[in-house]
């Protein structure tokens, strides 16, 4: 069958970085009970807390948590099953922070047009501290 649009006439496409962001602005910014700071951010204490778990064999019973050059001021060393436990710990503080954050800024009238940005701002601090994790535990393997 032919086309009956001619030919020449084809709408211009959003590139696709562009169809990305405004799928997740959609998702970030309207209202409703599954926010990233509270789906994504139980995936994120979560995944720190597999991290932990799935660190705890291949390291030793103590790992490096300070890399200096030149004079050493403090430890360089601590006990792995500390260093493992306080990760999940405070990606779980975070969380809750943002959480009680964010039920306190729903009462403003300001935070519905910022929501989306106060969103994927917590989220991005979770997956950084996640990310801290796995290098911390990466850089001790190698």
């Amino acid at each position: 069958m032919a086309s009956t649009r001619p030919s020449g006439s084809r709408p211009a496409q959003e590139p696709i970085p562009h169809r990305v962001a405004n799928w997740l602005w959609t998702r970030l910014s309207r209202p409703g009970p599954l926010r990233p700071t509270a789906g994504g951010g139980l995936l994120t204490v979560l995944a720190s807390v597999a991290v932990s778990i799935a660190a705890v064999g291949p390291l030793g019973s103590e790992i490096r948590i300070r890399w200096s050059v030149g004079t050493s001021y403090g430890p360089e060393h601590a006990p792995t099953l500390l260093v493992l436990a306080t990760f999940p710990a405070l990606v779980a503080i975070a969380l809750v922070g943002f959480r009680g954050l964010s039920l306190l800024l729903e009462r403003t009238d300001e935070f519905d047009a910022a929501r989306g940005y106060y969103e994927l701002a917590a989220l991005l601090v979770l997956l950084a501290l996640v990310l801290t994790q796995v290098a911390t535990v990466t850089a001790n393997l190698l």
